[in-house]
């Protein structure tokens, strides 16, 4: 193998130390530049981060903002809603006192109708138990009885 033949491998050993120092050179030469793009890099992600976190916190606040607002408003809403039924309430109860005082008005004048109609059949019934009465005295006796009995006779 040509590798291990020392009159070859003396050359190889020098051009390969002359290969790595070479590369030793470029990467020193490199080497900063990319500590300053680690450097400048770890720069703004540790801004964003700070950035990211100010914001989380701010959006924290906005959305306590927003619930204590919610409900604020769910406590108005209530508040609104309760006053309406109030007024509804009283406007019902004023409502009801008219209808039922007019109510209590036609069931006073179907009273007093009834009333009349019950004396009217009262003065009728007195009629008719009169006329009854004379007729039954006609067909048992035989004769016809005189007015004025018959009726202090219906009247007691």
């Amino acid at each position: 193998m040509p590798q291990f033949d020392p009159h070859v491998a003396v050359p190889q050993i020098v051009w390969l130390i002359a290969v790595f120092a070479i590369l030793y050179l470029i990467v020193r030469a490199a080497l900063p530049k990319v500590e300053r793009v680690v450097g400048s890099r770890a720069h703004i992600i540790g801004a964003d981060l700070g950035a990211a976190e100010l914001a989380k916190t701010n959006a924290a606040g906005i959305i306590a903002d927003y619930e204590a607002s919610l409900t604020a408003a769910r406590a108005a809403a209530a508040k609104v809603a309760a006053e309406a039924k109030e007024v509804t309430a009283a406007a019902t109860a004023a409502q009801l006192k008219v209808v039922e005082a007019d109510l209590a008005a036609h069931t006073s004048a179907a009273t007093a109708r009834i009333e009349a109609a019950q004396a009217e059949a009262l003065v009728s019934l007195k009629g008719v138990a009169a006329d009854a009465t004379t007729e039954i005295v006609e067909r048992l006796t035989g004769r016809r009885p005189a007015a004025d009995e018959v009726a202090a006779a219906v009247g007691a």
